[in-house]
């Protein structure tokens, strides 16, 4: 939840972590949340670069489509595509973008799935316990450094030089993930 403005919309929260986790189980999920605070929020490079090196060091990420979404998890999606990252979509039936039947374009549509949705996930999901049983299926990227599109290196490279070593959630994941020792 980034503010008042997203009070009544579905967001993560410690509920659907718990759930990816439970559908996880036995292995251990380790999230890297881009909400957790930064210490400079006017860095707005630094800022964007620590949601592409989420995106670029994570197995995979799991997006929450209960309902309508920004800019912001439609780039990530592109970025993850562009390096590799599985996206696993929690889209249920009969949500925003996804649906039994769709009038679209002067026709009916049946099992309709958005269609970015479509074309960039690696799977999509009913549930937040269904999308940790994706996980399962997943080979785990330890010390993964996929290519870079040219578009994402400048991010990446501000938030590794002037956000990453302050960023404490975000070193202490990568400790606990054995990225850093």
């Amino acid at each position: 939840m980034k503010g008042s403005s997203d009070e009544k919309k579905l967001c993560w929260s410690d509920e659907e972590r718990q759930q990816v986790q439970e559908g996880a189980r036995p292995e251990e999920v380790v999230f890297l949340n881009p909400d957790d605070p930064i210490t400079d929020p006017s860095n707005f490079l630094g800022q964007f670069g620590r949601d592409m090196y989420q995106v670029m060091i994570a197995s995979a990420i799991v997006v929450d489509a209960r309902e309508r979404r920004g800019i912001g998890i439609g780039v990530e999606m592109a970025a993850a595509a562009a390096m590799g990252t599985p996206i696993i979509v929690v889209a249920p039936r009969n949500s925003k973008y996804r649906t039994d039947v769709l009038e679209y374009r002067g026709v009916k549509v049946r099992d309709y799935i958005h269609p970015h949705i479509h074309s960039l996930a690696f799977e999509v999901v009913d549930s937040f316990v269904e999308g940790g049983e994706v996980l399962l299926t997943i080979a785990p990227s330890v010390n993964r450094r996929p290519s870079v599109p040219a578009w994402l290196e400048p991010a990446i490279a501000e938030y590794e030089t002037n956000v990453l070593p302050q960023d404490v959630p975000m070193v202490e994941a990568m400790r606990h993930l054995e990225i850093l020792s």
